[in-house]
């Protein structure tokens, strides 16, 4: 046996070997033992190089450490149209950008010896026309004969990206419909219900973007009660594999809740499997209100009408009583003791002709007798008496317009108005404060009536009177209108005076706002149209000229979901980015984590927890130079009072009008 260790046959003695051997074989031996073979071998390599040449892949050998080309198929000549001879002059990064490809350009480039890695990359191959397609290739390193190549195997994808761009054009248009459809649009798949789509107009209801929705459940989104109501309808839904429609649904959101007319519906593949949950619902938050005030205002006059009725008829019940009782105190043989009980009886009667009298003027059944007059002088007039009324604990303040507002008024009626609101103002602030009394002009256009929701277009003079009394929650707010209500103790109001002063503006074609907050005062504006002979109203308003908008991003910071709305859709409509927050500490927090984008802060002034001053604070601390622009329902007298207003803030008071609201946003911004 040979041993492993001895050294093996001498190269150059096999090769003289193989030499003699074949010299000792004639031509004949030699096509009988080799030329088959090497026929059977030639025909496999021709088939080979057919097999590559018709290959719709441009496939070519590259050179390892220079990228040259070595040898090519025929579909690399007719796919860049240079000849064969051409190419493998050139090398891979001259027919192609793979040179922008770090991970493409080591591996062929790379001088060490590697074991078999591939790499499939996408880059664009050059004709020599000068043209370019989009090509997939793969890279394979190899070894071949102690020599490093590279192969690369090319596939034009020109087709294929085209249809990818036509399939992202086709999805972007469909986004873009969905995104403008005027409807909250949603999906979600079926096993844990998580979003998997939404549009903007979800985003816009929800308060969140995209990356905040996809992927969450209800009960990541919305507080448990409400998670397990929407998650209920939708495993009902699924069951059914029907439209089921909820016609109003509760969504608690930043921006506060919001009121939907929800329809969902199964979403099935091609084998009828249920994959998707597709809900479609309807923001009908600003209808429910618009019918909620629609309500309130027939209740209001139903309430008025009843109220006219009874007080018509018991009115002429009781002048049967008042006039018989007259005749029996004129009676000279009364005697003295009945005689004091139909004083008695007539000053009841009295009382009763008087609480008839209120509910004829909230019923706006009252005769009135209008004149035109200064609303200032009739303001002078009742001064002295208001200040009795308040007693000396409360101070009196009245600031009035140099300018005159003449309007058509019963001046018993308006002074009955300034009384009533005078007297709750008292007993509004048992400890004393300050009452005051404020006039003002201001013309109402469209914009201001449609985003209110009061009054007509015109010129109207304004009265304002606050105090600083303990004010009302919104519950009381929105009731302090209503025939009997009061929150007085019994014995103490009938429930009538708020309700006087609305009938007596509303039967002079006025309006009535009301601000207040628990614990900081209240304010009631009155607004009276101005006389037809006014010089207000022989001028022709003024065509309101939209301010320039702009692109900005503004933090909206209000406690009230209506008015936080109305004002994100007036700037938003103005081109500008607006950020909501319901509170002050929401605002706080806000403004720190996206200083550097807020341009500018729109507060409210008076809020629950953090007030309007105390976040101003906070986000001066983070940005000293943060303009802040207040808004307020308030009187200027009541805000100085209570030092609400910091230097270097600007204030704009409610109810804001579009335009004025645009142009002060402007203004500020461009300080």
């Amino acid at each position: 046996m040979k041993n492993p260790s001895d050294p093996g046959p001498d190269p150059q003695d096999a090769l003289a070997a193989l030499q003699q051997k074949l010299a000792g074989l004639g031509e004949s031996s030699m096509r009988k033992s080799y030329y088959p073979e090497l026929q059977e071998r030639l025909e496999e390599l021709e088939r080979f190089k057919a097999f590559l040449d018709h290959s719709n892949d441009a496939i070519c050998l590259v050179e390892a450490s220079t990228g040259r080309i070595v040898d090519l198929n025929d579909s690399a000549s007719r796919q860049t149209g240079w000849s064969r001879d051409e190419l493998l002059q050139q090398s891979l990064f001259d027919l192609s950008n793979l040179q922008q490809n770090a991970a493409a350009e080591a591996l062929i480039l790379s001088s060490e010896e590697m074991a078999s890695v591939r790499i499939l990359a996408v880059t664009e191959v050059h004709r020599k026309d000068g043209g370019i397609f989009p090509a997939e290739i793969t890279l394979n390193r190899m070894q071949f004969r102690d020599r490093s190549y590279v192969l690369a195997v090319a596939r034009d994808i020109t087709q294929r990206k085209a249809m990818e761009e036509a399939l992202r054009e086709s999805e972007e248009f469909l986004k873009n419909i969905v995104d403008h459809i005027p409807a909250v649009v949603f999906a979600k798949e079926v096993q844990e219900l998580r979003f998997v789509t939404i549009n903007k107009a979800c985003q816009e209801v929800f308060g969140l973007s995209r990356a905040e929705v996809l992927g969450r459940t209800n009960y990541d989104l919305f507080p448990k009660e409400q998670a397990e109501f929407f998650t209920k309808v939708d495993r009902e839904t699924l069951a059914k594999g029907e439209l089921v429609e909820v016609p109003e649904e509760i969504i608690s959101t930043p921006n506060g809740d919001r009121i939907l007319r929800v329809k969902k519906i199964p979403l099935f593949d091609n084998q009828g499997k249920v994959r998707f949950l597709l809900g479609i619902a309807e923001d009908i938050t600003e209808r429910k209100q618009l019918e909620e005030k629609l309500l309130q205002s027939q209740k209001m006059e139903a309430i008025g009408q009843l109220a006219g009725g009874v007080a018509h008829d018991f009115n002429n019940i009781l002048m049967v009583i008042l006039g018989y009782g007259s005749i029996l105190v004129n009676e000279e043989t009364l005697p003295a003791r009945q005689k004091e009980q139909v004083e008695q009886i007539m000053n009841a009667a009295d009382k009763a002709a008087k609480l008839t009298s209120d509910l004829l003027a909230f019923s706006r059944k009252q005769v009135i007798k209008p004149s035109t007059m200064d609303l200032n002088d009739i303001i002078l007039h009742v001064e002295k008496f208001l200040s009795r009324i308040i007693g000396e604990d409360v101070q009196l303040r009245a600031r009035l317009t140099p300018r005159e507002l003449q309007v058509d008024v019963d001046r018993g009626q308006i002074e009955q108005v300034l009384i009533n609101l005078a007297t709750n103002a008292r007993d509004a602030m048992p400890k004393g404060g300050l009452l005051t009394i404020e006039t003002s002009a201001q013309r109402i256009d469209e914009a201001f009536a449609q985003a209110n929701g009061i009054g007509v277009p015109g010129p109207y003079a304004v009265i304002s009177i606050s105090d600083t009394g303990v004010g009302m929650d919104e519950q009381t707010r929105r009731r302090i209108f209503e025939p009997f209500f009061t929150t007085k103790e019994v014995g103490k109001g009938t429930g009538l005076g708020m309700s006087i002063v609305y009938g007596i503006i509303q039967q002079h074609s006025g309006f009535v706002n009301v601000y207040s907050e628990p614990g900081l005062g209240t304010t009631f504006r009155i607004y009276l149209p101005f006389s037809e002979q006014s010089a207000e109203a022989a001028l022709e308003p003024e065509v309101a000229v939209a301010p320039p908008g702009g692109t900005e991003t503004i933090l909206v910071v209000e406690d009230e979901p209506d008015l936080r709305l109305l004002l994100q859709n007036i700037l938003s409509g103005a081109g500008y980015r607006v950020l909501l927050a319901e509170n002050g500490q929401v605002a706080a927090d806000l403004y720190a984590a996206r200083a550097g984008e807020i341009a500018l802060v729109l507060m409210d002034m008076i809020m629950p927890g953090m007030s309007g001053k105390e976040a101003c604070h906070v986000i001066r601390a983070v940005d000293p130079a943060a303009k802040v622009l207040y808004t307020s329902g308030y009187t200027m007298d009541i805000i100085k009072s209570r030092d609400l207003l910091d230097e270097g803030t600007e204030l704009l008071m409610k109810p804001v009008r579009p335009v004025e609201l645009l142009k002060k946003v402007r203004e500020m911004l461009d300080r």
